[in-house]
């Protein structure tokens, strides 16, 4: 099945159809220049893991640990970022292949609260 056919058969609700987890959520699009920033950081996180990999292979201290441990917790902060942009574009667009519990949580962490509660009683929802 080709790209374009799994796409049909997606609208189509089908086997690849949209399921309430996979159902296309309003347009969501990262700005380029937020895209670089995040890529840039990254770059410069990763400069700091191989930073303190070298300085640990020369002299093991305190401060050489602490660059190592930056670099590597900045390098996965940052592509784990990028990784919730693609989710979330992907979501967006429709063509998302598996669903990430930790994004969703993510998501709903960062959704401003509405005022709008729905409160259940025994007559049901009001």
């Amino acid at each position: 099945m080709t790209n374009k056919d799994s796409m049909q058969a997606s609208a189509g609700g089908t086997e690849h159809g949209a399921t309430a987890e996979h159902a296309p959520v309003p347009h969501q699009k990262v700005k380029f220049i937020y895209k670089l920033i995040n890529f840039s950081c990254a770059a410069y996180a990763l400069s700091l893991f191989f930073e303190g990999w070298r300085e640990i292979g020369k002299d093991l201290s305190v401060a050489n640990a602490v660059t190592l441990v930056a670099g590597t917790v900045f390098t996965l902060l940052f592509l784990g970022v990028h990784a919730y942009w693609v989710y979330f574009e992907e979501k967006a667009k429709g063509t998302l292949k598996k669903r990430i519990q930790l994004f969703e949580k993510i998501n709903l962490a960062l959704q401003p609260k509405s005022g709008n509660k729905v409160v259940v009683t025994e007559k049901g929802e009001s």
